[in-house]
């Protein structure tokens, strides 16, 4: 595409430069409602170990930005090949600007840069608004991960389902809030009584990350495409200056078995816990284990509005019994949107898939924990 091209109908699609990272987060305030600093965006996109660059597009209108197409950089274990892969995060497109072919201006020029690396793959959540637009370029949309909640406060959680990126629902969901209260507080009430202590372990509380014991930890799946566990990825993933992160380690006779990553957040009223991370996640360890981990990790979240878990080695019996419910199940599936998940290799001809280390990865089965997605 030539450089007239990337500025068709008055907009301008370039490549991120250094002194665009004010407008940038201008630009995220007025889309998402978020007030992000400059440490934030140094974390979550100048910092990522597995590029040299910031791969950003943007667009630019009569000299100001007013649209974006951010990525996050991670290793990816494909088959029996560990490939670099991007993922397309926090969108945005100034609402003054839409409907004038701004996001497809982005995306082309987005995967004009990157067609011949430095990733072989893209992966990332779109709600249904980009579903349309990224199927236009071939990008493959499949369900989504799955997403465990434990919901404290269904009122509090229903009333912030207009939020930003919409993980909750917003409107029947209110009155449904506090028609669930009672059934969730006697629901959660049962589990915990009900639960039964798990002897033979101990569980160990670290501000910092002992990087050292989860990268040990750190097996994945060997059925599924997963996120390669190395110390870069623990050093920059949970370094968000906006996260208060605790990790949990469980032991069995001294020797470290399990361990997982959890954070609080506020966003407006709503208190949210999230177990980002758990390891081993190859089915090594035995159920116990996950038990002993998660009673801590209930506890000190007790007084956040929900909990929530990501897909991986946790068993449902064991979620189940601290009262996790699926995004699919009731009451999530009344009060949670149902995510996506979109896969587009970097090289490909229309309507055909590459494979990477014999595997086509949109068709191979997914395991992505809290972490592995488009969460900041």
């Amino acid at each position: 595409m030539s450089q007239l091209e990337h500025q068709r109908s008055g907009y301008e699609y370039r490549v991120v430069e250094t002194g665009d990272r004010r407008e940038f987060l201008s630009l995220h305030r007025a889309v998402w409602g978020h007030e992000r600093e400059d440490a934030w965006f140094r974390w979550r996109f100048e910092q990522n170990p597995y590029v040299d660059e910031t791969p950003m597009v943007v667009a630019e209108h009569d000299g100001q930005i007013v649209g974006a197409e951010p990525c996050l950089a991670f290793r990816l274990r494909v088959g029996d090949e560990t490939v670099r892969a991007l993922q397309p995060a926090d969108w945005s497109v100034h609402p003054e600007h839409r409907k004038r072919g701004v996001f497809t201006g982005m995306t082309e020029r987005l995967l004009e840069r990157y067609d011949d690396g430095p990733a072989q793959l893209y992966f990332n959540f779109p709600n249904e608004v980009l579903v349309p637009g990224l199927k236009k370029f071939d990008w493959v949309i499949r369900d989504g991960p799955t997403t465990y909640y434990r919901i404290h406060d269904p009122e509090q959680v229903a009333r912030q389902g207009a939020g930003s990126k919409r993980e909750f629902r917003s409107i029947a969901s209110r009155n449904l809030g506090r028609l669930v209260s009672p059934f969730t507080r006697g629901y959660l009430g049962a589990r915990d009584r009900l639960r039964k202590r798990v002897d033979g372990y101990t569980v160990e509380r670290h501000e910092s990350i002992p990087v050292d014991v989860f990268t040990a930890l750190a097996a994945g799946p060997a059925d599924a495409i997963h996120t390669v566990r190395d110390a870069a990825y623990y050093r920059w993933r949970f370094a968000n200056p906006r996260w208060e992160t605790t990790a949990y380690v469980a032991r069995r006779a001294g020797e470290p078995v399990a361990a997982c990553l959890a954070c609080t957040e506020r966003r407006g009223r709503l208190k949210t816990a999230a177990v980002l991370d758990t390891v081993p996640r190859d089915g090594s360890v035995e159920s116990g284990a996950f038990r002993a981990l998660l009673t801590p990790v209930v506890e000190d979240a007790a007084d956040a509005d929900v909990v929530k878990v990501g897909e991986g080695p946790i068993p449902d019996p064991v979620l189940d019994a601290f009262g996790f419910r699926a995004n699919d199940a009731f009451p999530m599936s009344a009060l949670s949107n149902q995510a996506a998940l979109a896969v587009r290799s970097t090289e490909q001809t229309a309507g055909s898939s590459v494979e990477i280390g014999g595997v086509d990865p949109t068709e191979r089965r997914w395991e992505l924990s809290l972490a592995d997605r488009d969460i900041a």
